[in-house]
């Protein structure tokens, strides 16, 4: 065997005998690529996030087992060489270890014999692979045989070499509207295979069935047409399989089904997802068109009342507040709670609507988002954008202001991180965005399992106008939302 890359999976607690098995491997000529654990949740991790070509393991170890390492591998049906390597081990317990699942064991104070150990687990177990795929092979052509022999409520044809019909049942009968003797001898391609699905000609060479028929290979399709007696063409799906004698082609068989209802389906729920997706980008923007007039009318009606209220006071204090000491302190007290009643306003108004989206546009808002984010969660937070000012419609400006925000939530709730940053860019074609922090992160199935809808809701604003969205995260590694917004879409533009 050449020696070549190795991945290396050690479940060992001493790193010095680690180093050791390492050490004598790459002596041996490996390149070793090794990841070392301890617990049986380590072990688990590190095999669902790589691909590894050995196992092993040191027998004692104060937390965890070979023998429960070797369940796991049985557990997740991985078939990896599991060496056992130890200091102590009597030949009763290697025996255990060999029928528990273990390929071989050797002891640490005779490596010698490890590099020609994994040598022969690394041939045997390319050997296993080799033998369970021809075995899936022969499976999955089983598998068809069993398919075209009970498909008796679908078009079955059978064409010679040449391509001309041999056999129709009488389902590809109905379906077609020929009958098995007015096609017998004729080529199959040019009476129902014809045409492309846009309704265009299916020149005979570009025919995926010739050109499988051709190689004698497997073909299937699921979204293909054939043409009935008349010329009407109609959806259907097939699989096309060779018949074999001798090693030569002899046949091929084909076991097809109209599609029809599913392709109404399919297009009924397209039309569907596309009302849904119209519903709610109107429910988004009545939403925006209701936080604008609720801010508009909280910073018009509200706070002017307030800031009067503060003038009155601050007319009323000297003027009342030398006759008693208690009048001023109350009086100074209903100064600050107005002061503070003042501020609350503004924050809910501008949380709700910030004014100088509107007034000073994207870019300023989005450095006033930052400052809110830096002030209120104690998050250090930079940003960078390419641009002093952003030419978008009033739509676009504020779906992206809105995807920052709420992914900057999402960081303030959520990441327990330090450090967070925020890009905006103009690249030409649409914006680009990106909120990042190194915060403790996450895992695809924790997402999953939890209510996001945080990035549910930053997922559907990006699908309304046309856009791609990516979340990348890792467990303590942080996490990064990016998202593109096309200048121009469908149902809108800039």
């Amino acid at each position: 065997m050449n020696r070549c890359k190795l991945r290396l999976l050690q479940i060992e607690d001493s790193p010095d005998d680690a180093e050791l098995i390492v050490a004598e491997l790459r002596s041996g000529g490996f390149e070793i690529h090794c990841a070392c654990v301890e617990s049986l949740e380590a072990m688990e991790l590190a095999l669902d996030s790589a691909t590894w070509d050995l196992v092993i393991s040191d027998f004692n170890l104060p937390s965890f087992s070979p023998e429960g390492a070797l369940q796991l591998l049985r557990r997740k049906e991985l078939d990896i060489p599991f060496i056992v390597v130890s200091g102590c081990i009597g030949e009763h317990t290697a025996v255990a270890m060999m029928k528990a699942g273990a390929h071989d064991y050797l002891m640490k104070d005779h490596l010698a014999r490890l590099v020609p150990a994994v040598e022969r687990e690394l041939r045997e177990a390319l050997s296993r692979r080799e033998r369970r795929v021809a075995l899936e092979r022969l499976e999955t052509n089983e598998k068809l045989l069993r398919d075209i022999t009970s498909t008796l409520g679908e078009g079955i044809i059978t064409m010679s070499r040449d391509g001309t019909l041999m056999f129709m049942n009488p389902e590809a009968e109905k379906l077609l509207g020929w009958q098995e003797h007015e096609l017998m001898g004729v080529d199959v391609h040019d009476a129902i295979h014809c045409l492309k699905p846009d309704g265009s000609s299916l020149p005979k060479e570009d025919c995926p069935i010739q050109i499988m028929m051709e190689s004698g290979s497997f073909y299937r399709s699921d979204d293909d047409v054939f043409v009935r007696k008349g010329g009407t063409p109609f959806p259907v799906s097939y699989i096309a399989t060779p018949i074999m004698e001798n090693g030569e082609m002899v046949a091929f068989v084909t076991a097809f089904q109209d599609i029809t209802e599913r392709k109404q389906a399919e297009h009924a729920l397209k039309e569907s997802r596309r009302q849904l997706r119209e519903l709610s980008a109107f429910l988004q923007t009545v939403r925006e068109e209701e936080r604008t007039r609720i801010a508009r009318e909280l910073h018009d009606e509200l706070g002017q009342v307030l800031t009067a209220l503060r003038i009155d006071l601050g007319w009323l204090q000297p003027r009342v507040a030398g006759n008693d000491p208690r009048v001023a302190d109350k009086l100074d007290a209903m100064s600050r709670l107005v002061d503070s009643t003042v501020d609350s306003v503004r924050r809910i108004s501008g949380d709700l609507r910030p004014g100088m989206l509107d007034d000073l546009g994207l870019a300023a808002a989005i450095e006033w988002l930052v400052e809110q984010f830096r002030a209120r969660n104690n998050i250090d937070c930079d940003l960078d954008m390419n641009r002093e000012e952003f030419e978008l419609n009033d739509q676009l400006a504020t779906s992206v202001f809105r995807i920052v925000q709420e992914a900057l939530t999402n960081v303030a709730r959520h990441a327990q991180a330090s450090l967070a940053h925020v890009r905006v860019e103009d690249n030409g074609s649409g914006i680009a965005l990106e909120v990042a922090d190194n915060g403790r992160g996450f895992t695809p199935v924790a997402t999953g399992e939890k209510k996001t809808y945080g990035l549910l809701g930053i997922r559907e604003r990006v699908k309304m106008l046309g856009g791609k969205m990516e979340i990348i995260g890792r467990p303590g590694q942080g996490a990064i939302v990016r998202a593109f917004i096309p200048f121009h879409y469908e149902g809108g533009g800039q």
